[in-house]
């Protein structure tokens, strides 16, 4: 069974698309060492363009507006590695404007007259009598974020992936005009087999439904032509940014997003995908701990509306007026989304950031990846000194193990500032959330680590009142009751030590 899957990897897409990447990377390295060889001005020509081209690098990135941790990490790599850290910055470099089939993607300003983002910058009288820390997160998303400030009637929070695939499967059944998925991964299993029984039967019905995966998130999980199977059952399908075999920072465009909308009524998002581990009915990195949330009222047209913004690259125009939410008047609420070209914004990062520096009594985090930016740990150091009762929790068992290499630095050096970081014991957290304070939170599909916040499609919810805050509070405490403290002192050889101290330096390229 080994060697068949071994097999099966060796000769597949991806092991060619990375054989081909590896030609690429090695061509003009190798074409300067040969010429160098046979010719020794050529050499001298050679090794002086490679100085000025890193030279002009390094002096254009120190004086960009990126993350001052992507600035260090892509100047030390070119220095060290020259001219290969500089073909990899010129390919791989971020970039404000999308490229490729990207660049179909609606921007903020392509949308003002969509009726889905009618009045995007005003807030709605639910926030009336809003504390004015609620009121600026609001005014902050609806000017940045290109959606309006919103609310919601009905909230349901799971502790689990069992939990989120009962109400979901219950929901999709009592679809009666349209249901829309986005999801970072699919997978052929239980869980993703309940749901396409569903959404076939409801197409015969003749529902309006439809289908986004990633390409990158969903590899080896369903065919390299599954997009093209569904449609052929009559299911609308679009596999986004499909991999290709070329060296282009579009390949880190992913949609990390979590999406399910049923008939505008009723919307789910949270941490899971598609997939049996999501919901324990597989266990490759033990118990696999998951959250979730069902909400109704007007916020559900916010994710339609995100989901739309991604269905636009198949290049079909809708009269979106049909999806506009009939929903009464509710509690106050943020839904939005983060997108790789907000420019300098990161609203997500920004919310945590503007939760964590408000925070009075707690801050709790779930995360499955801790690689925070200098902006980040300085905030959480921040509340912790001040007296905040500052705790996150992390997986036990990982499941990228340099990525938790680089997680278990992050943890010990947060810790020897008075932050309290938990490993979950029982398996893996893909939880993603925080709350503070008993009132504030915010949970969604962004990871703490830079892929979310800088190169991924996210979507997150931000709620300001007791019922989801107490909720997520009290699944917090009780998985650290299941969880072991990580101490200052990590028992671990030097070599250990030192790999962790490298992937950290360049965890922004990860």
């Amino acid at each position: 069974m080994r060697l068949k899957k071994l097999w099966r990897l060796l000769t597949s897409k991806f092991m060619l698309v990375c054989f081909l990447l590896l030609i690429e990377v090695a061509l003009l390295p190798t074409a300067i060492i040969l010429l160098s060889i046979y010719n020794v001005i050529a050499a001298i020509v050679c090794g002086a363009a490679i100085l000025i081209i890193d030279a002009v690098l390094t002096i254009y990135i120190i004086n960009t507006d990126m993350n001052a941790d992507y600035k260090i990490a892509w100047i030390v790599l070119i220095l060290l590695l020259p001219p290969v850290g500089a073909i990899f910055y010129l390919l791989l470099r971020a970039r404000p404007k999308p490229r490729r089939k990207l660049k179909k993607l609606r921007a903020d300003g392509s949308v003002i007259e969509d009726p889905l983002y009618a009045d995007a910058d005003k807030l709605p009288p639910s926030f009336d009598n809003a504390d004015e820390f609620t009121r600026q997160c609001a005014t902050y998303i609806a000017a940045q974020g290109g959606l309006p400030a919103t609310d919601y009637t009905h909230v349901e929070y799971f502790a689990t992936g069992e939990e989120y695939e009962k109400r979901l499967l219950e929901e999709l059944q009592k679809a009666e005009q349209y249901i829309f998925l986005e999801y970072f991964i699919i997978a052929k299993g239980k869980f993703w087999g309940e749901v396409l029984d569903i959404l076939r039967r409801k197409r015969k019905e003749g529902l309006d439904v439809r289908v986004i995966y990633d390409d990158i998130g969903s590899m080896f999980k369903v065919p390299t032509n599954y997009a093209e199977m569904l449609e052929k059952e009559g299911i609308p399908c679009l596999c986004f940014n499909r991999f290709r075999p070329v060296l282009d920072v579009a390949q880190n465009n992913r949609t990390h997003r979590k999406i399910a909308v049923i008939d505008g009524r009723v919307a789910f998002t949270g941490g899971i995908n598609l997939a049996d581990e999501y919901i324990n009915e597989t266990h490759p990195f033990g118990h696999w701990k998951d959250t979730g949330l069902l909400f109704e009222g007007r916020a559900v047209q916010n994710m339609t509306a995100l989901f739309l913004q991604t269905w636009a690259l198949k290049g079909e125009e809708a009269d979106t007026s049909r999806y506009l939410s009939q929903a009464p008047s509710g509690k106050p609420c943020l839904c939005f989304g983060d997108s790789p070209f907000d420019g300098d914004r990161n609203l997500c990062e920004d919310l945590y950031l503007r939760l964590i520096y408000n925070a009075k009594k707690y801050v709790y985090i779930y995360t499955p990846y801790l690689i925070p930016d200098e902006e980040m740990k300085r905030a959480l150091i921040t509340a912790a000194r001040s007296g905040v009762d500052v705790r996150i929790l992390v997986p036990h068992i990982p499941d990228k193990k340099y990525v938790f290499a680089v997680t278990k630095a992050f943890a010990v050096q947060l810790t020897k500032q008075g932050i309290k970081v938990y490993r979950y014991t029982p398996g893996f957290v893909h939880a993603k959330s925080i709350v503070a304070d008993g009132k504030y939170c915010v949970i969604g599909s962004s990871n703490i680590d830079f892929r979310s916040f800088y190169l991924h499609f996210e979507n997150n919810m931000m709620f300001f009142d007791e019922e989801m805050s107490g909720a997520i509070e009290r699944d917090f405490l009780d998985a650290c009751e299941k969880s072991a403290l990580i101490t200052p002192k990590l028992k671990d050889n030097w070599l250990k030590a030192l790999c962790r101290a490298i992937l950290r330096y360049f965890a922004p390229l990860m």
